[in-house]
Formats: structure tokens, C-alpha cells, sequence
């Protein structure tokens, strides 16, 4: 008999794979803005990687989305989710990384202006702390804050890859094709692809598939405007579509239904 735990997010694993992917953009548009930032002012700022990391009594974006891969992936079989193994790896590994920019960010920020002020004073002997000098070791964070930089973002890049990778695998989870196709901009920005396309990778033999999927999604939560027009994109790759045109024939009635249209990102965490 499997563990309660393992039963616990066996049931709801189809959901904790979508917040994932939810997360994972989330953290990684953080990280970007953190990096513009740091490339126009070559000032990596402590306060904002801190609140990307976070700590043990206040966990941020990174923290928390390292928390829900090993949950999904550290123990799984590789033979069976090699993809999200190595998924797991590269966000453990990325976040340790985060964890040592963190670190010379505070001392770049708390220990650079002292020694230049030390160096304006022409205070040569109190440069030397710990046996060594302090314009050296300042000038040794600063450059292992741009190799950790540079290191962060391919590694992000490493994940976005991973999961793009994953998503062939991932053909019968409605509530991941949802979010892709409320994200839609979101997708041609991260991998380059419209959604007809992934479908056509996901779902080889009935592309449409991609559409009916969301749709029946949104019709059991009673989002009947958006399973309509998920219903009709499917029309737009498959004419002869039978699912989609009965629904559309059966939604007919409902299709004043209320409900605001949902946004996946718009409720990405704090």
C-alpha cells in the first residue's frame, strides 16, 4: 500500500503539475527582471533576490517552486518520468545557486562601499581582513555574482526546455491544457510555438484533441463561454470534429451563462 503522502499527491497530481508550470514562469519572469536590472546598473539588488529565495521562515518564489518539483519528481522512477527527474535536478540545482548569489549580493552590498571609502582615505593597512585584501575580495564576488547570474539563467532556460519536453506526457492532463490555452501568449513566448502546434506534437493523430480536452474541462466547472470557444478552435483545426460540433449544438442554450473569464498568471503567487 503506498504512503498517505504518496496517495495525497497521487490524487492530486494532475493540479500540482499545472501550478508548477504556473510557478515556474512565474519565478522565472522574477529572475528576469532581476537580471535587467542587474545588467543596466550592474548593481545585483540583495532585496529582490531575497525576496526571489526567500528563507526557511518566509519562503519565496524559488524556494516554494523547488519545494513542489521534489514533491512531484525527486523519488519518481526515471525510467518513468526521466523528463521530470531531470527537471527536479536542474531547479535543486539552480536554487542552491540562488542560494550563493544571495549570499555575495549581501556582501557586495554591505561591504563594497566600505572599502571604497577605505580607498578614499588612503587607509591601505585596514584593507586586509580574514588574511585577505579587501579590494580583491571584492573584485572575486563581483565577478562570481556575473558567473552566477549567467548560471541562474540557463538554468531557467535549462527548465523552460525541460518542461516543453514534458508536455507529450502530460497529453491527458486537462487542467494543464487549460492553463496553456489561457496562457496562449505566454506559450509563443516561452517556447517559440503556437498552441495548434504543441497539439500537433501532444495529441499526433487528433490535434483538435488539445481543444475538446480543455473544453470538457471548463464544462464540468461550468465555464460555459469558455468551453464554446475552446470547442470552436477545435473546429478550426478539425471541421469534421464530432465532439465539437455536438457540444457546440448542446452549449447552445448555456452560452449566457455567468462567469468572468479565467487567467491563469493573473493569479500567480505573491
Amino acid at each position: 500500500m503506498q504512503p498517505a503522502a504518496n496517495r495525497w499527491v497521487a490524487s492530486r497530481r494532475h493540479l500540482m503539475v499545472r501550478n508548477l508550470f504556473q510557478e515556474f514562469f512565474v519565478t522565472f519572469d522574477t529572475f528576469v527582471g532581476i537580471y535587467e536590472h542587474y545588467i543596466t546598473r550592474d548593481e545585483a539588488s540583495f532585496e529582490e533576490i531575497d525576496r526571489l529565495v526567500g528563507n526557511e521562515s518566509r519562503k519565496g518564489l524559488l524556494w516554494r517552486l523547488k519545494d513542489s518539483s521534489h514533491r512531484l519528481w525527486r523519488d519518481a522512477d526515471p525510467k518513468e518520468e526521466l523528463h521530470g527527474r531531470l527537471l527536479d535536478w536542474a531547479l535543486g540545482s539552480l536554487f542552491h545557486e540562488a542560494m550563493k548569489l544571495k549570499e555575495n549580493a549581501y556582501m557586495y552590498k554591505y561591504y563594497r562601499p566600505l572599502v571604497e571609502e577605505l580607498q578614499a582615505g588612503h587607509a591601505a593597512d585596514c584593507l586586509r581582513f580574514g588574511g585577505v585584501e579587501g579590494q580583491r575580495f571584492i573584485e572575486r564576488t563581483g565577478r562570481e555574482i556575473r558567473r552566477q547570474m549567467l548560471n541562474i539563467a540557463s538554468l531557467f532556460n535549462r527548465g523552460s526546455y525541460l518542461l516543453r519536453l514534458m508536455l507529450p506526457e502530460q497529453a491527458g492532463n486537462a487542467l494543464l491544457v487549460r492553463f496553456l490555452l489561457e496562457e496562449e501568449e505566454g506559450v509563443a513566448s516561452w517556447w517559440g510555438e503556437g498552441l495548434d502546434a504543441l497539439f500537433v506534437e501532444m495529441y499526433p493523430l487528433m490535434p483538435e484533441t488539445g481543444y475538446c480536452l480543455a473544453a470538457a474541462s471548463y464544462l464540468d466547472d461550468q465555464w460555459y463561454e469558455q468551453a464554446r470557444q475552446a470547442y470552436r478552435r477545435a473546429l478550426a483545426v478539425n471541421g469534421d470534429c464530432e465532439e465539437a460540433h455536438r457540444r457546440l449544438f448542446q452549449l447552445r442554450p448555456a452560452v449566457q451563462a455567468p462567469g468572468p473569464a479565467p487567467t491563469a498568471m493573473a493569479a500567480a503567487m505573491e
